[in-house]
């Protein structure tokens, strides 16, 4: 029972939260201007620069890693972006072979 309540309090509180940064301060409401602060203040301008860096440097330790495993098992270097661009890009192709509707059809027309 006191998960229940846990609960229904936590629910009520966001509902509370939620009410409050609706009240229009000024020409803007208080969730605008606090989503405004957010977004230009110097910490989220710092992390979003970090987190772009860290982004650069995981994706070319794992394209760095891949080209080594490529290089180690034998592959060329034109054949490690070829492999690359398949392995990402699906096509789906019909296969060669006939449908066994397709073959009727063939019977069917003298073919």
């Amino acid at each position: 029972m006191p998960e229940l309540m846990f609960v229904l309090k936590s629910f009520v509180l966001a509902i509370v939260i939620t009410l409050f940064m609706q009240v229009k301060v000024g020409t803007a409401t208080i969730e605008a201007q606090s989503e405004d602060w957010l977004r230009t203040s110097s910490v989220s301008l710092y992390l979003q620069s970090v987190s772009g860096g860290a982004v650069l440097a995981i994706k070319n330790a794992t394209k760095t890693a891949s080209d080594f495993v490529a290089k180690k098992f034998g592959h060329a270097g034109g054949q490690v972006e070829a492999q690359h661009a398949s392995r990402l890009n699906f096509e789906f192709k019909r296969s060669k072979n006939s449908t066994t509707a397709e073959q009727g059809a063939d019977a069917d027309s003298g073919k």
